[in-house]
């Protein structure tokens, strides 16, 4: 949260578009520094949590379900955030690239957009291609992925194993684009780069296992 705020220059009456907020980890805590938060996620069940979390904390969120593609709104929002990797699952680029262009157009002239997603370099340098853990309630969770080099996608398949033997199993495709690609494509979207780290600790691009770039819409 520092580094959001620090780095969007976020001050109390924001205007802050979540993309794909989930259940609202960050848009509660925005809204809890004083930003007018809009969360925007394309899972019922997800905005029902975010909407309870927000109630349990006291802030109030402005909460859209929509298609990420979709997004229909003018020169509305100071910043606009996008971590956690939540960016780069649809099958296509072009849809990316769709997403990218309705965020410039939903970002007010000099508001920015900041960009969080794996660093597939230096991913792939400890990458495994099967793992486990034991979650608290004693659910075991098994991880199997894949890289297709061809595609730039990693997939993977997560089964969980819950403690009265049942099953259950999930599995996702995203595009793990690399910082020069994603510099390209937000140009494209008339999007100017004007910061890049590798981790939210600040370490510079390439040092860490983040890629976070910050583009910024032209005032004029």
């Amino acid at each position: 949260m520092a580094f959001l705020v620090e780095h969007l220059r976020l001050e109390p009456g924001s205007r802050v578009l979540d993309l794909a907020c989930g259940r609202g980890r960050i848009s509660v805590r925005l809204a809890q520094r004083g930003c007018s938060v809009t969360g925007l996620d394309l899972s019922p069940r997800s905005l029902e949590l975010a909407r309870s979390d927000a109630e349990a904390a006291g802030v109030e969120l402005e909460l859209v379900h929509a298609d990420m593609r979709d997004l229909d709104r003018a020169a509305e929002f100071d910043a606009v955030v996008s971590v956690f990797s939540s960016f780069g699952y649809f099958p296509e680029q072009a849809d990316d690239e769709r997403v990218l262009a309705a965020v410039a157009r939903a970002l007010a002239p000099g508001g920015a957009l900041l960009l969080d997603t794996i660093d597939t370099p230096n991913v792939m340098k400890r990458y495994k291609e099967t793992d486990w853990e034991k979650l608290d309630d004693g659910t075991l969770f098994l991880e199997e992925r894949r890289y297709d080099y061809l595609r730039g996608r990693h997939e993977a398949t997560w089964t969980f194993v819950h403690p009265d033997g049942s099953r259950t199993e999930l599995a996702h495709s995203f595009r793990g684009y690399t910082a020069p690609e994603l510099v390209a494509m937000l140009g494209r979207a008339d999007l100017e780069l004007d910061g890049s780290w590798g981790g939210w600790d600040g370490v510079e691009l390439g040092g860490g296992h983040r890629t976070i770039l910050r583009a910024r819409k032209p005032v004029a």
